[in-house]
């Protein structure tokens, strides 16, 4: 009799330990499930379209993870995105920020439109088709009431998606793109603007970007503006021509990441000696693309090795120049990523 009542009485205790452990996992399930507000993963649902205990499985972890499908941002978070980039790179080059205007917003948008409608990432509009609000840029400004203005400039581009890049809408983006250009860089880093406005389209697959700069009225001063800047860091290695115009008809593809310098306000420029080299102070190829010499380069010469930059290098870059009867001797350098 004593031992039956040993066995139950050790029975008990046994079953008293199990009950409580599982009263335990129980708790923490619902404090994680419930308090930690945890990521739940749903597998496929059976052929009958019901659920089974094999179909879903609950990841009890308090921890959480950026959602597939990323909400678009609404124009005034992209123009604001957009405006913090342009005047990230004018602080790089010592140049005042530019801002917001409304109409140059509407500009920019009215066009985005028009290029994703009809799969175009240029500048000019026909008359008659859908969304046209202008021909030219400058036509456009004036029909969005952007009326009193001494300069006027844009940049468009357009990217479609791949495996590699989700359709969604990035500012930033297509900020870094122009700049990653030769000609697409100039009016981003422009003395000669002070308002901005953009906008972008998508359809399907393809997403349009434009932005608008333009001058109201200042008088911009004479300054030689460079990029990459003196000391800049992460500088790219090379640049794909995903350019129109081509800067560089006719040569191979990729080649090196060009380099500008803008002598702006200036008339006569005449590039004297040009140097480029690495940090071991061998010369680099490049090609040349003097101020003036064609529509789109303006006051600026740029600076194009032959082939990319070598990553993790710094490069260093010498330019004389007379502009105006003044001597401009400029030399820095800058590091590739």
């Amino acid at each position: 009799m004593g031992r039956i009542k040993r066995f139950f009485f050790i029975l008990v205790k046994i079953i008293s330990v199990f009950v409580g452990l599982a009263a335990s996992l129980i708790l923490a399930y619902f404090v994680i499930f419930y308090v930690g507000e945890p990521k739940i993963a749903y597998q496929s649902a059976n052929k009958d379209g019901f659920l089974s205990s094999k179909d879903w499985r609950a990841v009890l972890s308090p921890v959480t993870i950026e959602p597939k499908v990323i909400p678009e941002l609404n124009p005034t978070e992209q123009q604001s995105i957009a405006l913090g980039k342009v005047n990230y790179y004018r602080s790089l080059v010592k140049l005042d920020p530019v801002t917001l205007n409304k109409h140059l917003n509407k500009t920019s948008q009215s066009h985005a439109k028009y290029n994703i409608i009809h799969n175009l990432s240029g500048h000019t509009e026909k008359h008659g088709q859908s969304g046209y609000s202008g021909t030219w840029p400058w036509d456009r400004m004036k029909y969005f009431g952007y009326g009193l203005f001494t300069y006027a400039t844009e940049v468009c581009s357009a990217r479609w998606a791949s495996e590699s890049y989700p359709l969604r809408i990035d500012p930033e983006w297509a900020v870094d793109s122009w700049v990653d250009t030769v000609y697409h860089r100039l009016p981003v880093i422009s003395p000669n603007v002070y308002e901005a406005g953009f906008g972008s389209g998508k359809i399907g697959n393809h997403v349009a970007y434009v932005m608008d700069f333009a001058n109201p009225g200042f008088t911009p001063k004479r300054q030689v503006i460079y990029y990459p800047v003196n000391g800049q860091h992460s500088v790219p290695t090379e640049f794909t021509g995903d350019e129109t115009p081509d800067p560089l008809p006719g040569k191979s593809y990729p080649v090196g990441y060009p380099i500008t310098v803008t002598f702006n306000g200036y008339d006569d420029i005449r590039v004297k000696d040009v140097g480029l080299t690495d940090d071991n102070y061998n010369e680099v190829d490049f090609y040349k693309i003097l101020p003036n010499s064609d529509k789109h380069i303006g006051e600026t010469f740029a600076i194009i090795p032959v082939i990319p930059l070598r990553s993790d290098t710094t490069y260093h870059v010498s330019v004389l120049a007379r502009a105006d009867g003044k001597t401009i001797n400029l030399n820095w350098e800058f590091r590739t990523k």
